[in-house]
């Protein structure tokens, strides 16, 4: 069945887009692809009215696309001094602080394939008319990217939300359950798994065979329910471990619980309330393009584009905002709530000002001397107001 649905659709051309990418795979069915399913238009439709929309939406992608991309680099930049900053944290570093500092090189990642996605896929080919940069196995390489990205954050998440129900529920074993070689197993797979199994998939599908033929599986609501699904299952299992948690910290504070340290408590649920600001920053960010990536489909009921042309591109814009939004509100929220971030930026800070200033001394010619060298050289120098007194 799946066969036959894929040869009815020869004109989808998921890959080249002719519109703001989606932060997942584009939705394929625009109307403002060409050859593709659009919304019926009006029989008073002339070719003036259909260049003026090009142009519209030309402008748009002049205006919108590079300020999207220079958020993309600021997210990137921003999360990556987080991953640099972690080398000025004190050893070692705990579980929370490995997971966290993992999670901020996933968005740094996902903010990096996001702005190569609008480049590539928007700007070139609709600005620039600069088209077919890679065929369609490079774009699918590409996508199996980007998707692991968005599920890995997503495993990121799940990963810290175990550790801190470990830490609440089972305080006095958490030392023995939750290893820092442990983590560091992990981290890896968080990383690799997500971009396997979308590889692994694209290849059962037979979506590699033909590099110059579109892919019409992303089109249909099969693949994107597996999208949904790999975003779901984990969220749902993260509110019902928060919810575990909350219910605990609440008979604490009531004096149900006896056995629990109080002050190892009171610093897990902070690291708690740090995890759950971040939640919500993903499922802010990322349930908008999730979900318009899972209705709006070939065979899905609400249609491919049942919006209408204006209203998909600025839908699209908005989630892509979104997305940047996120991973540049990350990096604050490390930066406030974590001390131990907070104060590897400094140091980081520091560092950076220190290399600049003794690279521009170098430039000038001058010799940059450490202070406790010249104050040891300066004690040592007999006073030219001595030497005079005794002339």
């Amino acid at each position: 069945m799946t066969s036959a649905v894929l040869t009815t659709v020869p004109t989808i051309t998921p890959l080249v887009l002719h519109e703001v990418t989606s932060p997942i795979l584009p939705n394929t069915t625009s109307a403002l692809f060409p050859n593709t399913t659009a919304p019926p238009s009006s029989s008073n439709d002339t070719e003036a009215p259909a260049s003026r929309e090009e142009l519209e939406r030309r402008l748009i992608y002049l205006i919108w696309i590079p300020v999207m991309l220079l958020l993309c680099a600021v997210a990137s930049l921003t999360n990556l001094a987080i991953c640099l900053s972690a080398r000025l944290v004190r050893r070692p570093l705990s579980p929370t602080l490995c997971f966290s500092v993992s999670l901020a090189g996933a968005d740094a990642f996902a903010a990096l394939l996001l702005g190569i996605g609008l480049l590539v896929n928007s700007l070139l080919p609709q600005v620039l008319s600069v088209s077919h940069v890679w065929d369609y196995c490079w774009a699918l390489a590409f996508e199996a990217l980007r998707l692991g990205g968005i599920i890995s954050t997503a495993a990121h998440l799940l990963a810290l939300a175990m550790n801190h129900y470990i830490g609440i529920l089972r305080p006095l074993h958490y030392n023995r359950l939750v290893t820092r070689g442990r983590v560091l197993l992990t981290l890896p797979g968080l990383w690799l798994a997500p971009v396997v199994f979308f590889l692994a998939y694209f290849a059962t599908v037979d979506a590699f065979a033909s590099c110059d033929a579109p892919p019409a599986f992303i089109g249909y609501h099969t693949f994107r329910e597996v999208v949904a699904v790999l975003f779901f299952v984990p969220l749902a299992c993260m509110v019902v471990a928060y919810t575990h948690i909350f219910i605990i910290v609440r008979q604490h504070q009531t004096g149900a619980l006896r056995n629990h340290n109080t002050s190892q408590l009171r610093k897990n649920v902070k690291a708690v309330v740090t995890t759950l600001l971040i939640l919500g920053t993903y499922v802010f960010g990322w349930m908008p393009a999730v979900l318009t990536f899972a209705l709006f489909c070939v065979d899905c009921a609400a249609g491919p584009a049942p919006l209408g042309r204006r209203a998909h591109l600025a839908l699209n814009i908005l989630v892509n905002t979104l997305i940047i939004l996120k991973c540049l509100v990350n990096p604050i929220i490390y930066a406030l709530r974590m001390p131990e971030i907070r104060l590897a930026l400094r140091r980081l800070r520091s560092t950076t000002t220190s290399t600049s200033r003794l690279s521009t001394l170098r430039q000038n010619g001058e010799t940059a001397i450490p202070l406790r060298t010249l104050a040891a050289t300066n004690a040592r120098r007999p006073s030219a107001d001595v030497g005079l007194d005794r002339d």
